[in-house]
């Protein structure tokens, strides 16, 4: 039985899923037609910068607010849907994967801290095996005090420990410009899955980064007209002290017939 009835907040979740779409479509896209960068090396972070602009524009539930906090030199960004008592992040996939297998680190991943205050009273049917399943008196990274705490210094306050609120994740793959995977997740304390449901019914096409691909085409297909042709040599304007010579412009492909 699912412990959160994903209906509830749909049109919450219709709201998100445009603004990731247009995030990682036509934003993007756009964004490289425009600086001409030589290298676009920074383009792993813009949609992620686009996706927060877009919740900003778009979401206007006013029961929906939105929470900035730092880590490091990255801010990160929440929802918070008051009505419901949930909490969303959004991620893609991946950036779940690699964080949830990465060890040693010094302070807590905040996605785990917010699944252990908001859901640690769930368990997920299929767990993932750690070193404490395995050596007797291991103890864990980090103590429930830390999460706790951390939990603290997200929320300040804009959501207190004993509130009742769910955390949710919407995590995503993409490729090309376009989402080819969007799902919801209910995790508990170990980043396990205990609710997952797929969003790709609620997908609709950015006909934004449509339009956009046709104008780029277009581009491509003048700049391969103009390079189909040639001024030949010899030409000379009207002020020359030579006679005026008509121009001329041949395909590329028959000049050099006439030169072999």
């Amino acid at each position: 039985m699912d412990v959160f009835d994903v209906k509830q907040i749909q049109p919450l979740l219709q709201d998100i899923i445009k603004a990731l779409v247009k995030a990682v479509g036509s934003d993007t896209r756009q964004h490289i037609l425009d600086s001409n960068l030589d290298t676009n090396n920074a383009l792993i972070q813009l949609p992620g910068d686009f996706l927060n602009t877009n919740l900003r524009d778009m979401i206007l539930d006013e029961s929906v607010e939105r929470k900035h906090f730092k880590r490091c030199t990255w801010t990160g960004h929440l929802l918070i849907d008051r009505e419901y008592k949930v909490t969303i992040s959004i991620l893609a996939k991946g950036t779940l994967r690699r964080n949830k297998k990465k060890r040693g680190r010094k302070n807590p991943y905040y996605l785990q801290s917010l699944c252990f205050v908001e859901n640690g009273d769930l368990e997920a049917p299929y767990k993932q095996m750690n070193l404490g399943d395995f050596i007797d008196g291991f103890e864990p990274l980090f103590s429930d005090e830390v999460y706790e705490q951390d939990f603290n210094s997200i929320m300040a306050n804009a959501v207190n420990q004993r509130e009742g609120f769910r955390h949710c994740v919407i995590v995503y793959e993409k490729g090309h410009f376009e989402l080819t995977h969007i799902s919801f997740l209910i995790l508990d304390k170990d980043l396990d899955i205990v609710q997952e449901c797929s969003l790709m019914e609620l997908l609709q096409p950015d006909f934004g980064t449509l339009t956009a691909s046709v104008v780029q085409d277009e581009k491509n297909e003048k700049r391969d007209a103009h390079n189909l042709v040639k001024v030949k040599t010899g030409v000379k304007s009207k002020n020359a002290s030579e006679p005026e010579q008509k121009t001329e412009i041949v395909p590329k492909q028959e000049e050099g017939k006439k030169q072999t």
